[in-house]
């Protein structure tokens, strides 16, 4: 049996740890965070919450990199069953994209008593936001019209023309209402539409349907 150390260790732990393990045809195959995250039908934030508490065993590369080892990621699955995420009660994760910073913390401030059931993200303009909604996989996007570079439309009509996030929900908000802003926004597929100042306890009812129907 022979033993190929490197300078990873396994999370939490300062013992470095075999990167490779041959014997016959025996070798440990790593694998990303990313790819156990769409093995298990959940964001890579979730795994690397789940690595966080322990449930999870990973190692760390000398970049800070996670890697987790084929058989860990299927003795978990084995453990907690086809869909993890079920047992773990995986919070709802909510992206708030506006370039106005007071915007984004009244509506944190609003999800703070519901920090058990969900997580929320922000993103100051359309190119940032469509980078997190591929890295989160958010279950609902809130999304100002108004915005430099990419506008609230463009970034709607990728999300809901995307295969892979077709599904979440968009609620368009603005301060400058109009008929035909609202049209705007319903033709590229919004779930719903507000102006702003927001009504905070109607979105947060808005928010609370498209959980029930997003179980």
């Amino acid at each position: 049996m022979f033993f190929t150390h490197s300078p990873f260790t396994i999370h939490h732990s300062p013992f470095p740890v075999p990167y490779s393990l041959t014997h016959g045809r025996n070798k440990l195959t790593f694998i990303t965070t990313s790819k156990a995250a769409n093995i298990c039908g959940v964001a890579r934030t979730t795994i690397s919450k789940w690595i966080d508490e322990g449930a999870l065993n990973a190692f760390v590369t000398p970049g800070g990199h996670r890697k987790i080892t084929e058989q860990d990621l299927e003795n978990f699955l084995r453990k907690n069953g086809n869909r993890p995420s079920s047992k773990f009660r995986e919070k709802k994760r909510i992206l708030i994209v506006d370039d106005n910073p007071n915007d984004i913390r009244l509506l944190e401030a609003a999800f703070l008593p519901a920090s058990d059931k969900y997580e929320v993200y922000a993103a100051s303009d359309g190119f940032q936001a469509i980078y997190k909604i591929g890295e989160l996989k958010p279950h609902i996007v809130i999304l100002d019209i108004v915005m430099p570079d990419m506008n609230g439309f463009e970034v709607c009509k990728r999300i809901k023309n995307n295969p892979e996030t077709k599904n979440i929900k968009v609620i368009v908000v603005t301060a400058y209402p109009d008929k035909m802003k609202e049209k705007e926004a319903y033709q590229c597929d919004a779930d719903a539409f507000f102006s702003k100042p927001i009504d905070l306890k109607k979105m947060v009812k808005t928010i609370l349907e498209f959980s029930r129907v997003g179980k």
